[in-house]
């Protein structure tokens, strides 16, 4: 079952710079210390809006995944590219959207690693690599 709460989208920006950018970053309940994605705003657990940022271990497994199309633009040609997302449980509980770099795996359960695209400055794209 998907909790709301647990599914985040991306971008995140990091706006601490005392953490690493290779860092995917969770929300922490000051009240009971559950974790959640880092755009909650309440705990799902106790409902407390007391969050702090805390690192992931950034390895998950795929729970779901799915191919859509997407457009890119290079040289004035629009071109069309197979992309996959996901929806990854990390392995410190919290689950997420986000982008599967690479051949989408063939079953769901497949081991993940974070990586982060860095698209404009200061923000960081979070996406998923199958781990060997």
């Amino acid at each position: 079952m998907i909790e709301g709460s647990h599914v985040a989208a991306f971008p995140h920006v990091s706006a601490d710079r005392r953490v690493p950018t290779d860092r995917l970053m969770l929300r922490s309940c000051d009240d009971c210390k559950s974790l959640s994605a880092l755009d909650s705003g309440t705990c799902a657990d106790c409902g407390g809006t007391a969050l702090s940022r805390v690192p992931s271990c950034g390895v998950g497994s795929i729970v779901s995944c799915t191919v859509v199309a997407s457009r890119s633009r290079c040289d004035a040609k629009v071109h069309t590219a197979p992309c996959t997302i996901a929806i990854v449980e990390l392995d410190d509980g919290p689950w997420m959207y986000a982008w599967i770099e690479g051949r989408p795996p063939a079953r769901s359960g497949a081991p993940v690693r974070v990586r982060f695209a860095h698209e404009e400055p200061g923000e960081r794209y979070p996406y998923f690599v199958c781990a060997a």
